[in-house]
């Protein structure tokens, strides 16, 4: 890494978090740029802040220096390089947003990209329903040649779905974190954030390895996740959560949203459904609505089906006919025990049959026939 002057100011903004900030971007360019920024007098800095309502920070930048001094050798340790607004590689869509960070730091390729971008959030408690709707949304696309950026927050549930099917289906995958780049959280996904490595992607962040965490900064992390998108396609989320606040940060963007819809008693959707019910949100029933919404093109050089079928034809629903009329009530556990099916590709074949009107769901998430 070239721990230039430049690099050196950059990381210390980032030490104090509130100046890493769009939004006072006309404090540095009164100093001639953050390096300008540290070359001021103190006499001139006490006034600046004064001016840009700053009174409540401390302006100790020799401090700040002193620690991104350190910061410096943790980045050249973990491979964490760091990108400035101003520079190309910086998030195009991004760079636009009023409150954008000036600084980001990030592991892997990070490139001038005039790629699609669409981001997939939703709850930590996704059900299999919820996480075989983003496999299938992100197999269409790819099986339609689409190659977007999908960004997420490599968090539980949605999250870590749209990560994992972008590393199957050769999606390139930016996953942003709250915390520094050092470390993964939750650790359990570190196999996931190699991975997204490996195959080209990107782990952003505007925390340096220093800065302690703290839950408002996964908070501040979903404003990253919306200004890098051109959509926000909320996969599944109850009323209060991080994907609602993503939403309506998009919201504030001028970004699209997207939901799937869900049954009404389904908790789990009843975010997404007042995203719909409210015109916040487009509902999102197939790929074609999201090629609709977001005016994406077919790519007349690849085969494709302009509907995502969520519910494919398969000899697995005689069978959980077959089973359901052998055994009787089962939850789903158990049928996945008697059929072999996966669980996720079970989920969504007794919601196709639920539909049809051959199986009802019964309390305690079993199944039988009618």
């Amino acid at each position: 890494m070239n721990n230039d002057n430049s690099t050196l100011n950059r990381v210390a903004i980032t030490i104090a978090p509130r100046l890493n900030n769009a939004l006072y971007s006309p404090l540095f360019q009164q100093c001639g740029g953050i390096t300008g920024f540290f070359q001021e007098s103190d006499k001139n800095i006490e006034l600046l802040f004064k001016e840009n309502n700053l009174t409540n920070i401390q302006p100790e930048r020799s401090l700040w220096l002193q620690l991104a001094e350190e910061e410096l050798k943790n980045m050249e340790k973990h491979r964490i390089q760091v990108c400035g607004i101003e520079d190309t590689n910086y998030p195009r869509l991004l760079k636009h947003c009023a409150d954008a960070p000036l600084v980001l730091f990030y592991k892997g390729t990070l490139e001038p990209d005039e790629a699609k971008n669409i981001a997939i959030v939703g709850t930590r408690k996704a059900t299999d329903l919820g996480k075989a709707r983003v496999e299938n949304i992100l197999q269409q696309l790819a099986d339609m040649g689409f190659r977007p950026n999908v960004i997420s927050g490599l968090a539980y549930g949605i999250d870590i779905a749209a990560h994992s099917a972008c590393l199957r289906h050769g999606l390139r995958a930016q996953a942003v974190l709250g915390h520094g780049l050092h470390m993964i959280y939750p650790a359990p996904h570190k196999n996931i954030a190699d991975k997204i490595l490996e195959q080209g992607g990107t782990l952003l962040s505007e925390f340096p390895t220093c800065a302690p965490i703290h839950p408002t900064n996964f908070l501040q992390r979903n404003r990253i996740v919306a200004g890098m998108s051109e959509a926000i396609l909320v996969a599944e989320s109850p009323v209060k959560g991080g994907a609602m606040s993503t939403a309506r940060q998009a919201l504030s963007y001028s970004r699209d949203v997207l939901a799937f819809p869900g049954r009404p008693e389904d908790t789990n959707y009843t975010g997404c459904n007042m995203l719909i019910k409210q015109n916040i949100a487009a509902l999102v029933e197939n790929v074609s609505d999201i090629l609709k919404a977001l005016n994406w093109e077919p790519l007349p050089t690849a085969p494709y089906q302009t509907s995502l079928d969520l519910f494919p034809e398969s000899s697995d629903e005689d069978l959980i006919r077959q089973t359901l009329t052998e055994a009787g009530e089962q939850n789903i556990d158990q049928l996945h025990q008697l059929t072999r099916i996966p669980v996720h590709d079970l989920a969504v074949l007794l919601l196709k049959l639920e539909l049809e009107g051959i199986v009802t769901r019964l309390p305690g998430k079993c199944y039988s026939l009618i």
